[in-house]
């Protein structure tokens, strides 16, 4: 009997060791431009900048893809993720299998490759990856590109890997409402302080979720060599630790449509975070809905945020 006693508490002690060592990382969820380049021919490559760019050259190879196609519109939010049917439908237009590997670029310092990477995530397509720098370093670094449409491969019968989306990827207004008194809950507002502070008002209503966190999605980046890529992951966990945006905390991602928080809910998903979660319908929905409290920042209270910031 002890034996057995013993042998499961090492199995126990095994396995949570194992565990513990299954760690993220930002490389789960960004690649860098060598990397697509030495594994180009094992990968589904997209576009997902505005078709005019694309036909001014793209990487070779690569399809296009509009945002409205990974975009949905219910219930007169604009901006939400796409359901069950509609991504398996641009999958299989794509030519895509649940076993491609996909990587989605835009512009260096356009977060919408990451919002259609959160969107296969959610969807249970976990090899799917942004493109750190886009198409702004693949270009400035001489690699193949292409002025010509490319071809996608033949449509395929895109079956899903997981019977139900990934819900904890994903907050949703009412979920949201039941956190922000919770101490132990961060609401991050990724967008521009002007948005923040309510001077920039681009809904019915101007200002933050009560009680959140601003800190612009841009701070997650830095310039080199003439280009935005992510800044390292040290950089970022001192930014984000300053702000309280913390492990051991639930973290809520929002913006404007939900954009801009997907690239900050990766970044946070590539540091371990492991309860971190997009709200898609964002401040669009949120501040359209009139029962739904909101905070305004006064000019003196903007003053002192901007000096906290510079």
């Amino acid at each position: 009997m002890k034996r057995i006693i013993s042998t499961v508490i090492i199995s126990l002690i095994l396995t949570v060791s194992f565990v513990s060592l299954v760690q993220a990382a930002l490389s789960d969820y960004f690649v860098d431009t060598d990397w697509l380049a030495a594994n180009r021919t094992d990968v589904v490559v997209i576009d997902v900048r505005k078709a005019p760019l694309y036909y001014l050259g793209h990487i070779d190879g690569a399809l296009h893809v509009d945002r409205s196609e990974f975009l949905s519109t219910r219930n007169g939010v604009k901006g939400l993720v796409p359901t069950t049917v509609e991504f398996a439908a641009l999958m299989s237009r794509l030519g895509v299998t649940p076993e491609t590997t996909v990587v989605v670029y835009a512009r260096d310092s356009d977060p919408y490759a990451a919002r259609l990477v959160w969107t296969l995530q959610f969807h249970g397509h976990l090899k799917s990856f942004v493109l750190d720098g886009g198409y702004d370093k693949w270009s400035l670094e001489e690699r193949a590109v292409s002025i010509l449409p490319s071809s996608s491969q033949s449509p395929t019968d895109y079956r899903l890997s997981v019977a139900e989306p990934v819900p904890d990827l994903r907050a949703e207004g009412d979920y949201v409402l039941t956190r922000i008194a919770n101490r132990s809950v961060v609401v991050w507002d990724t967008r521009r302080l002007s948005e923040h502070v309510g001077s920039e008002v681009r809904a019915d209503r101007g200002g933050h979720i009560p009680g959140a966190i601003h800190l612009n999605w841009e701070d997650l980046q830095q310039e080199m060599g003439g280009v935005k890529v992510l800044k390292s992951e040290e950089e970022i966990r001192v930014l984000l630790t300053a702000k309280g945006i913390t492990p051991d905390r639930e973290i809520i991602a929002h913006c404007q449509t939900g954009i801009r928080s997907s690239y900050a809910t990766l970044v946070l998903l590539g540091l371990n975070y492991q309860r971190a979660r997009n709200y898609d319908g964002s401040w669009i929905e949120w501040a359209n809905n009139q029962s739904l409290p909101i905070s305004v920042l006064t000019a003196e209270n903007e003053a002192q945020q901007q000096s906290l910031l510079r």
